[in-house]
This record gives C-alpha cells, sequence and structure tokens, in this order.
C-alpha cells in the first residue's frame, strides 16, 4: 500500500514539475503588432517544438520568441538536452530539423575537430550550429586548444564552395545560352512563315 502512494507521489510530483517548467503564454496566441512582418518562432504543443513564423511587429507576449532557442529554452523540457551551456553544445551532432529551409550554418565536427558547412531546415535544431564559421571556431576550437598559437585553419568546405559556385555560373550561362537559342529559332520559324504567305501558287488557264 505504501508503494503505492508513494508511485502516486511521484507521478504528481513529476505532472507539477512539468506544468512549472513551462512558460504559461507558451500556450497564449500572440496578438500581432504593427510594423513590417519579421520571422519568428513559436511552440508546437504538437510536434513538440518550436516552429517558424511570419509576425506583425515586436513579440509583446504569448507564443512568440526571437529565436528557436529562446522558445525552446521557455517551452520545452528538451531545452538543455539541446541547448547545453558553454562550449558543450560542441560534442552534439550536428542536426538538420524538420523544416524546409535551406540555411548555410556550420558546426563543429567532434571527430575531425573543425567546423565545417551544413544546412538547416530552420527549426528543431541543437545548439551546434552556427551563423558564421568563425562564431563556430571561437566556441569549440578555440577553447579545445587547437587554435591557440596555430595558424589559420583552412576551411575544408572551400572547394565545395568554389565548386558549388562555378556550377551555378555555368548552369546560368548554359541557361542563356538555351534561351538565346529558343528565340532564334522562333524568330527564323516566323520569318519562314511569311514567306509561305507571300508565295501564292499560280495555275496556268488553258484559252479556247
Amino acid at each position: 500500500m505504501n508503494s503505492l502512494l508513494y508511485f502516486h507521489v511521484f507521478v504528481l510530483a513529476v505532472v507539477c514539475g512539468v506544468g512549472l517548467a513551462l512558460d504559461p503564454k507558451c500556450n497564449v496566441t500572440a496578438a500581432e503588432g504593427t510594423g513590417d512582418r519579421t520571422l519568428k518562432y513559436s511552440y508546437n504543443k504538437q510536434f513538440g517544438y518550436c516552429l517558424p513564423f511570419f509576425h506583425k511587429g515586436e513579440c509583446l507576449g504569448g507564443n512568440c520568441f526571437d529565436s528557436d532557442e529562446t522558445c525552446m529554452q521557455s517551452c520545452s523540457l528538451d531545452y538543455r538536452q539541446r541547448f547545453p551551456e558553454g562550449d558543450a553544445v560542441c560534442s552534439l551532432p550536428p542536426e538538420k530539423g524538420n523544416c524546409l529551409a535551406l540555411l548555410a550554418q556550420y558546426y563543429y565536427d567532434s571527430e575531425e575537430k573543425i567546423c565545417r558547412l551544413f544546412h538547416y531546415s530552420g527549426c528543431h535544431g541543437n545548439g551546434n550550429r552556427f551563423e558564421t564559421r568563425e562564431a563556430c571556431q571561437s566556441m569549440c576550437q578555440a577553447k579545445s586548444g587547437r587554435m591557440l598559437g596555430a595558424a589559420e585553419t583552412p576551411n575544408p568546405d572551400q572547394q565545395t564552395v568554389d565548386v558549388g559556385l562555378i556550377v551555378g555560373i555555368l548552369g546560368g550561362i548554359v541557361f542563356a545560352v538555351a534561351v538565346v537559342v529558343a528565340i532564334a529559332m522562333f524568330v527564323t520559324q516566323r520569318k519562314a512563315k511569311r514567306v509561305d504567305m507571300k508565295k501564292v501558287p499560280t495555275t496556268d488557264i488553258e484559252m479556247s
């Protein structure tokens, strides 16, 4: 009997802890203000993480946050696991997330001990995500001691970036050439049709 009572008390404590861990405003729809629409984040209880959306004006309360991290911090119990303090984020695996964007970000590869480029989907990632390679190096490589007194670390993704740029330029040139050829063929065909229309067939009339 006592064991069952302790179990119920434990479950109640967990439930209360969950309720206290979440900010009440995570359940309140944010009212729109005035001004331009900007990218914000709101917590989705069904998915269990924060999703991006466009909000008019500043976040003045309710389920509206300026970043994915601040949203998760206020509304999700997974926050500390996904965003540990300090350079603990550097040991997390890169996580692209579940949305559809392709945002160029950087993560720290703990095996190669170097910052690498990856594409972030826009939601449901973790703290091992930096907007610039320099920010990644400052947090992870500097504290690991790799950058102290060493020459600048070469960018392992530079070749990938250069190849992508070259492919993009060549693709643009090919597209432009294809458009010019298509226009030339169209003009030539129209001229040919006009010439055919001007040629009126004549037949000999037999005089009796």
